[in-house]
């Protein structure tokens, strides 16, 4: 894993490109869950919670998931699961980066 991808971050919009609200509600959750399930079944004994290789979150009052650019080298087969599941959605993808001097993201919130 490199220093990008640790401080790499895409943020998938639950606004699609027409703007309307893509459905179901917990589409970030169930995406997520896919992760989990990927990373399980192909790297035992990596950790998605402690890892934090996806995570809901609301941006400017939107559901999003924001995935780490970590997930790429850790099971390279979950995120281009999750890129083409942005794609074939239509839901737009924003890379971001951290700001690198230790303090993690600082983007949107997490959702409760």
């Amino acid at each position: 894993m490199t220093a990008a991808d640790r401080g790499e971050h895409y943020l998938i919009s639950g606004l699609t490109h027409q703007r309307t609200v893509f459905r179901p509600v917990d589409w970030a959750e169930r995406l997520m869950g896919v992760i989990i399930l990927f990373v399980g079944e192909r790297r035992p004994g990596i950790h998605i919670a402690s890892t934090r290789l996806a995570m809901p979150v609301v941006d400017t009052g939107v559901k999003c998931l924001i995935v780490s650019g970590e997930l790429r080298s850790v099971c390279p087969e979950a995120f281009a699961f999750v890129v083409r599941f942005a794609e074939d959605n239509d839901l737009p993808v924003e890379v971001r980066f951290s700001s690198g001097d230790g303090a993690g993201w600082s983007g949107p919130a997490p959702v409760d």
